[in-house]
């Protein structure tokens, strides 16, 4: 539609101007200048609509891959930035030539714009806080839109597999972070305790990456929510209360915001709902680490974590690769745990 639009445009403006061409030059025979004009218009109006259409998806995708806040807030800072060059340039205007000053002018000014546009659009957020805007929005057509991201709970950045997920394209939408997550993090980072002080720091460090040069945006919250007190029911209400998706590891974090109409993705849940399914009577293979807590047992790993307890397996502990007769499968909260016993494959 945009093309034969344009083209009906060139088609006028084309015989007009050959009407008229024809006629000041006096050479006569207007109406052939004007049905040349016409064909003129007709191809050219054609090509320059396919190529204006053409630039516009082009641009179209690039602005596409810009937040919409770092275009409102660089479209701002374009326009105080040509101001300032044009008020810069008016010393040259006076005193350079006429059409010196004013190409210089015009220079300062585009040179001021486009600066604008690249340092107050790469500070979108902060930029359009200090204005009293926010670029989250109070108001939404749908609850718990896809759109909207997700909201980030501390075993989810303790465990360490947000940034495999994130580069992989598995999570998509913004990183909604609490304050109030990000002070427990910073808590366990400081503890006594080793474990959990190195998790902690490898969380924080994913965080930063991820805001940094992570392929979603990252944001920090500081809603607070004053009438609860345990952090799992701060970050469900705060869920609830700004209809975001809560991402977690915790079984019982997950059932709080289920609850509470929270949707919820539980990401040992669903790794454990991927395993390839593991019935009693299948056989595995997997090495023995470790003696279990009852006597006679010996525990191992299958390839996708999944524990398995071994009765009678203790004497095989630290050996080779064996093979195991699935006798039951339980599922728990961070996925299931498989019990067999050593018999030879038939």
């Amino acid at each position: 539609m945009f093309v034969e639009i344009t083209r009906m445009f060139m088609v006028v403006l084309g015989t007009a101007a050959g009407f008229w061409l024809a006629r000041d030059l006096g050479v006569g025979s207007e109406g052939l200048a004007g049905v040349l004009g016409c064909l003129g218009g007709y191809v050219s109006g054609g090509l320059l609509g396919r190529t204006i259409e053409r630039a516009a998806g082009a641009v179209e995708r690039k602005v596409e891959m810009v937040p919409a806040a770092q275009l409102v807030a660089g479209g701002l800072g374009a326009v105080g930035g040509a101001l300032g060059g044009a008020l810069a340039s008016i010393p040259l205007v006076v005193l350079a030539p006429v059409r010196l000053g004013l190409a210089l002018g015009g220079l300062v000014m585009w040179i001021g714009g486009w600066l604008g546009f690249r340092i107050v659009g790469s500070k979108s957020v902060a930029a359009l806080e200090m204005l009293g805007l926010s670029t989250r929005p109070l108001v939404r057509a749908e609850a718990f839109d896809a759109r909207d991201g997700l909201l980030v709970d501390t075993s989810v950045l303790m465990d360490g597999q947000l940034l495999a997920l994130a580069r992989a394209g598995l999570v998509g939408g913004d990183l909604m972070v609490a304050k109030f997550v990000l002070d427990e993090v910073q808590g366990f980072a400081d503890c006594p305790d080793e474990v959990k002080s190195r998790r902690a720091h490898r969380g924080l460090e994913v965080l930063t990456t991820l805001r940094r040069d992570g392929p979603m945006r990252v944001y920090v919250l500081d809603d607070e929510v004053p009438e609860h007190d345990a952090v799992d029911t701060k970050l469900a209400a705060l869920a609830r209360r700004l209809q975001l998706r809560l991402l977690t590891n915790d079984g019982a974090l997950a059932r709080i915001a289920e609850v509470q109409g929270v949707p919820t993705c539980n990401l040992r849940r669903l790794a454990a709902d991927l395993a390839p399914a593991v019935i009693p009577g299948d056989f595995v293979r997997c090495v023995l680490t470790r003696r279990g807590r009852e006597r006679g047992q010996g525990v191992g790993h299958l390839d996708d974590g999944s524990m398995v307890v071994v009765n009678g397996g203790d004497t095989l502990v630290g050996g080779p690769e064996v093979s195991l007769r699935v006798t039951s499968v339980v599922p728990t909260s961070v996925g299931r745990m498989v019990f067999a016993t050593v018999e030879s494959t038939p």
